[in-house]
């Protein structure tokens, strides 16, 4: 019969402000299961948004957005499995010219943490991200950033999970962004999985596939080029400090092709989106428009 504890640390398939919280048994005693592997890649596109800010319009703009993340977690005790990896992250938007909005937000980071089992039914994951956030023009120390995520999750029992997390970036006009989530099967079909960054309304078709509302929320903090306000007309832009915040809502399927691959996608609306050059008091703010998104998840 499997113990208390290994049944409580298959329940690690949440996620906390970006952090997947493990596969199943991640934790093991098994040698085979020393090292535990993770890939996620994702594309998606958000159709033309009018967008407004500064006093003026600067029309319908549209969105590409790619990512791709790659993970190794050995376990080095009983309790303790280290996080290594990297993350490629890229949104393009179709803006004229010579709005004062970048054409291209980017990252490129690696991901340095640890996993830590408290007790049985306390778990607690530490992840830095040091890397280049910026529109990766004239990239130079100034666009080095390393974002901090803290996440505790509480295992009550099988059908019932809490999650309390922090993201922690000192160069965000809010450097500290606490959160709450829970884990609820409350049916054998039904799935309340209301843990951020993307909330999800589950139900089980059957045993692979997966129909699901979602919510998902895009917090990120990049540094504007030196030279990007001048081509503006606009020079206190110059590697000015920008907020990118994005919330929308869908409907998608998610298919378990083996129990190691995952492939969704959904469609449905950005509700908002919006940049916001914090210290110059510029924010440019998008209307609602249709978005369409695919991803694929590996865990070995």
């Amino acid at each position: 019969m499997r113990s208390k504890k290994s049944s409580y640390l298959a329940l690690w398939p949440a996620v906390l402000f970006g952090l997947p919280l493990g596969p199943p048994n991640a934790f093991s005693a098994s040698p085979a299961r020393s090292i535990a592997q993770e890939v996620d890649a994702g594309f998606g596109y958000v159709g033309g948004a009018t967008t407004r800010g500064g006093g003026g319009n600067i029309g319908s703009v549209d969105e590409w957005n790619a990512d791709l993340k790659y993970v190794l977690s050995p376990q080095i005790t009983p309790n303790v499995l280290l996080r290594f990896g990297a993350e490629w992250q890229r949104s393009t938007f179709g803006v004229p010219d010579w709005a004062p909005v970048p054409s291209v937000l980017q990252q490129a980071n690696a991901i340095i943490g640890f996993d830590y089992q408290l007790t049985d039914q306390w778990l607690l994951r530490a992840e830095l991200r040091p890397g280049i956030y910026s529109d990766f023009k004239d990239v130079s120390w100034r666009d080095v950033n390393a974002p901090l995520l803290v996440g505790v999750a509480y295992l009550a029992n099988a059908d019932l999970q809490w999650f309390f997390g922090v993201r922690v970036d000192g160069r965000s006009h809010y450097p500290a962004l606490p959160a709450v989530g829970i884990r609820w099967r409350f049916a054998d079909d039904w799935t309340l999985n209301l843990v951020l960054p993307k909330p999800r309304l589950e139900h089980d078709l059957n045993e692979r596939l997966k129909a699901y509302l979602s919510a998902a929320i895009e917090v990120d903090t990049f540094r504007a080029g030196d030279h990007f306000g001048d081509d503006q007309g606009r020079s206190d832009l110059n590697h000015a400090m920008l907020d990118y915040f994005a919330a929308r809502v869908g409907l998608g399927l998610s298919w378990r092709i083996r129990p190691s691959v995952n492939v969704e996608a959904d469609a449905g609306y950005m509700l908002h989106r919006r940049f916001n050059f914090f210290d110059q008091h510029l924010i440019f703010r998008s209307e609602p428009a249709p978005y369409v998104q695919v991803a694929c998840h590996f865990r070995f």
